[in-house]
């Protein structure tokens, strides 16, 4: 059985198997966690349980928020943790206390534009290792967030509106987006996926019935530029649709579960709607479909050499799925706040 595993890791399919299973294994104890974890909280802290608690080791499960809850696996997982206990054992955010988040995040801008260069190479290790880059620059988006809170004296992992370093960040994050996207185009329109012609091998194609140009394929039976550009952009609109859905979401669920009721009737029935199930289904529904977990899985596209599968599939799906989960969180969020009397 042992030497069938080693000959087994041998394999490059079998070992992303395995590391893909252990990952998942990995995401589903956490989120279970997760879950009893906001059972036993309100998500409303005061500001002396906080100062308490603020020398005190990470945990992804305390404090809570509604923009942490929401947020995908990868980064409240591995990018989060990662983030704390390198600022926290290096003291980064004290010592380099003049490297500001804004500076964090022209990085994290710069080394997406050179993650799209990699991605466009007709190499697949240079495509990994383009993939590997991006998720560096994910990683620094992480922790301009970090520094930020560590510098504010604010654990509450959730998003300063109207400020300068909120739009920044917004604007670097679409523009990270943005070049991925189109680094994808350029690696198809220089790799472009072969339709198999139909019909007799020993006709003409125009015997066959088979149109030789058309509007989304080239005479050879590849896909036009114009066509992978299409296939392209909207799956990058999606990405965009479900980010600006997400943050409108999670800002709507904040002001319902994290404001201080001043009557007891209206806290009891916050707080039992906060732990029902129909909550956290919605929530977690938003942790594999907002826009930094349709990144990711694009960049798994791109890492396992399967990318024109991908976006053939995520082109229109995309849309009905993040549609739906917006109207069912519309749905459930004016239900909830006529209940509690909001």
């Amino acid at each position: 059985m042992l030497m069938y595993l080693v000959q087994s890791l041998r394999n490059e399919r079998s070992l992303m198997f395995i590391a893909s299973l252990f990952i998942l294994t990995f995401f589903i104890i956490m989120d279970i966690i997760l879950y009893c974890s906001l059972q036993n909280t309100t998500l409303i802290y005061s500001k002396e349980e906080l100062k308490s608690d603020i020398k005190k080791t990470y945990s992804p499960f305390y404090p809570l928020s509604i923009k942490l809850v929401m947020t995908d696996h990868v980064s409240h997982y591995i990018i989060n943790p990662t983030n704390a206990y390198f600022d926290s054992m290096t003291e980064f955010s004290k010592i380099f206390y003049f490297i500001t988040p804004n500076i964090i995040t022209i990085c994290h801008l710069c080394v997406s534009i050179i993650s799209a260069k990699f991605v466009t190479s007709e190499s697949l290790r240079d495509r990994r290792i383009g993939v590997i880059l991006y998720e560096i620059r994910t990683w620094l988006d992480g922790f301009d967030g970090t520094v930020y809170r560590s510098q504010s004296g604010n654990m509450i992992y959730r998003s300063d509106r109207h400020t300068f370093g909120y739009y920044m960040d917004m604007i670097c994050d679409t523009m990270g987006g943005v070049m991925l996207n189109v680094a994808v185009w350029f690696y198809l329109c220089k790799c472009p996926p072969v339709k198999k012609p139909e019909g007799l091998p020993w006709k003409d194609p125009g015997e066959n019935g088979i149109a030789v140009t058309s509007g989304t394929e080239k005479g050879n039976g590849k896909p036009s530029n114009k066509y992978l550009f299409w296939k392209c952009w909207c799956f990058g609109v999606s990405i965009a649709l479900s980010s600006m859905i997400w943050d409108r979401t999670v800002d709507r669920y904040t002001s319902v579960f994290q404001l201080k009721m001043q009557d007891s009737h209206k806290t009891e029935l916050q707080t039992q709607y906060l732990h029902a199930t129909s909550t956290w289904v919605v929530m977690w529904l938003w942790r594999i479909l907002e826009g930094q977990a349709l990144l990711q899985m694009l960049l798994i596209s791109i890492f396992i050499d399967k990318i024109w599968e991908f976006i053939n599939i995520m082109q229109y799906l995309s849309y009905v799925l993040i549609a739906a989960l917006g109207i069912l969180s519309e749905i459930h969020i004016r239900h909830v706040r006529e209940i509690i009397g909001m």
